[in-house]
């Protein structure tokens, strides 16, 4: 009798399959829905209404949300459809709290290094970020309020959920569920989650697809759990935006 040690058996639990064929396809389906919408609302929204990101009464503020919004639904789609459990997203109780304190402690202090010790000479590579419709934060307590429900909602917690939890894991699926297929899908989303950020130029890509890849890694370390990764996200952009406001 073939016995199955309790380490798989949690792996099965935390690791999303598909039961079917149609299932597979609407998932590759959507995930190419899901990266062309997002990355034309990037683009967009960076190129005709960035000023207008922290203004709820401005169409960039709701491209935001709306962008939000439309990655959520088409994950909450293939969770339905492939009978997925909020654990299988990254949501499941850790085994022990140590574990995930530890994790997001390691990742908060790389990126913290990475950011005063590596990120300088990958801006270097191209034209400076325009940050100019963030400076409207400087002094302004309500701004940078509203500022931080919107990157701990939409950056934070979403993007955790939709580029390391979600797509690693859909990657994964697609790729065939084998030896090298969660590697190969972590590469893959760090890259996606690198030419994301195309409006900061080749040296903000660069550099944050190796915070995805970072990220991702992390996500693995840690039992395909993201909370961690959203706290340390979230701590990060917190940082620079109160930055921002004591100018």
């Amino acid at each position: 009798m073939t016995t199955v040690s309790t380490d798989k058996l949690y792996d099965q639990y935390i690791r999303p399959s598909l039961f079917s064929e149609e299932n597979r396809i609407l998932l590759g389906t959507s995930l190419m829905i899901m990266l062309a919408g997002t990355f034309t609302l990037q683009f967009v929204g960076h190129t005709y209404f960035a000023d207008g990101y922290l203004d709820v009464k401005a169409p960039g503020f709701w491209i935001i949300l709306g962008n939000a919004v439309f990655v959520t639904s088409i994950l909450l789609l293939n969770k339905q459809a492939g009978q997925w459990t909020w654990s299988n997203l990254g949501f499941a109780k850790p085994k022990t709290w140590w574990h995930p304190i530890l994790i997001g402690i390691g990742l908060l202090g790389t990126l913290l290094l990475l950011s005063v010790y590596v990120q300088p000479y990958f801006l270097e590579l191209g034209p400076q970020r325009d940050l100019s419709h963030l400076m409207v934060i400087r002094q302004n307590k309500q701004v940078l309020i509203l500022a931080l429900f919107l990157v701990w909602i939409t950056a934070a917690l979403i993007q955790e959920l939709i580029f390391r939890a979600f797509l690693i894991n859909s990657l994964d699926i697609l790729l065939g569920r084998n030896k090298w297929s969660t590697w190969v899908a972590v590469i893959i989303s760090a890259v996606i989650f690198g030419l994301l950020h195309a409006w900061q130029g080749i040296g903000g890509i660069l550099f944050t697809g190796i915070v995805g890849l970072i990220f991702g890694i992390a996500y693995l370390l840690n039992g395909r759990r993201i909370w961690p990764l959203i706290v340390a996200h979230g701590i990060i952009d917190t940082i620079s935006l109160v930055g921002i406001y004591n100018m």
